[in-house]
């Protein structure tokens, strides 16, 4: 029932796309899907021939995530191009009073297979880290019932590219968020960030050590005293200094609060002056380049930065589960059995190693 449900469930969302994606058209559909599988398949076809050829990890590392963006930014050209192409084209006969021809069936057909890809991906996305995470969990109930299906042909096809779907994935997304939101908004949230937090150390400060709300510390104080009633406490224990501390922390939290609603009315109107700049044609691609950029550095730094840290155990016992997806991979070894970082001798942070063997 397992492995029925790994091939069943993606085919259902194919054939689901498929229709709608002939009824729509190649025009009306988003193509992030297609552009995403046929990358990584062009980019772990790459890794497969630096294995072959015994490129270093260092090399083999750089040109593996040179080819990932290069392929993503060339497939999603080639689509928006193709998309354009049979849009003007259409419209022309539709300028022309002409029926849309051997144009609508491309159309139709470009779009019945994009949203096919697109629905099998989603599905895929959704069962294979379910599905992952279960045979990494070691449950000897769930092992019994899908050792069928783990132990088959198309699992340990699936098994030996997952991860490096996965990387390819995370590259993929970082790039397109950060063009779509831009650096400015991006660097304007780790501002909003900063402001909340720093909102916090000042009430925190002006209630505990400024003396500014002394005298409001203390009739607060009075009032929190006074719902204890009669109440005694053993030992040394005040009740009236548990009082003040309660009265000190509902004053930061109000005040907090108050400096928090300040932030989020500052952060709301300079967000919509950063939207109504981005739709200068000039300014959004500007910014949405750098924002690109700039997320996509931050998003392969913390994968190579967590393979790095993971690396020096990676062939200790308790992690064969785990590293057993990554014997065949062509891509997701460079962030961890051939990481790049300890490739290029960057020196461990933690003797993880020593701690754990």
């Amino acid at each position: 029932m397992a492995g029925l449900f790994l091939w069943l469930i993606p085919t259902l969302f194919a054939v689901i796309g498929l229709i709608i994606g002939l009824v729509k058209g190649f025009t009306r559909v988003q193509t992030w899907a297609g552009e995403y599988v046929v990358s990584a398949m062009l980019t772990i076809a790459i890794g497969a021939i630096l294995n072959a050829s015994g490129a270093s990890p260092t090399v083999g590392g750089i040109v593996i995530i040179v080819c990932a963006v290069v392929f993503m930014l060339g497939c999603m050209g080639l689509s928006k191009l193709f998309q354009r192409i049979i849009r003007r084209s259409m419209e022309k006969r539709d300028e022309e009073m002409r029926k849309y021809g051997g144009v609508g069936v491309i159309n139709r057909l470009w779009g019945g297979l994009v949203l096919a890809i697109k629905g099998f991906t989603i599905a895929m996305l959704i069962i294979v880290p379910v599905y992952i995470v279960l045979d990494l969990a070691h449950v000897e109930s769930l092992q019994n019932s899908m050792a069928g299906m783990y132990g088959g042909g198309f699992w340990r096809g699936i098994k030996g590219v997952a991860f490096d779907f996965i990387v390819i994935g995370v590259m993929n997304i970082a790039i397109r968020h950060g063009f779509s939101n831009g650096i400015s908004s991006s660097f304007w949230s780790l501002i909003v960030f900063g402001l909340a937090i720093g909102a916090g150390f000042m009430s925190y400060h002006l209630v505990f050590n400024s003396g500014l709300f002394a005298s409001a510390n203390a009739a607060l104080g009075e009032v929190v005293l006074g719902w204890f009633g009669g109440v005694n406490l053993p030992g040394e224990m005040q009740l009236d200094g548990i009082a003040a501390s309660i009265a000190k922390w509902m004053i930061t939290a109000g005040l907090f609060l108050l400096l928090l609603i300040v932030v989020m009315l500052i952060s709301f109107f300079v967000s919509r002056v950063l939207s109504f700049a981005r739709l200068g044609s000039a300014f959004y691609v500007a910014d949405g380049i750098s924002g690109a950029i700039v997320m996509f550095i931050i998003f392969v730094g913390i994968l190579l930065f967590l393979g790095y840290l993971v690396q020096p155990i990676a062939d200790l016992d308790f992690m064969q589960p785990f590293t057993s997806y990554f014997n065949v991979s062509t891509v997701a070894k460079y962030f961890y059995q051939q990481n790049l970082l300890s490739s290029m001798g960057v020196p461990a942070l933690i003797p993880l190693r020593d701690w754990l063997s």
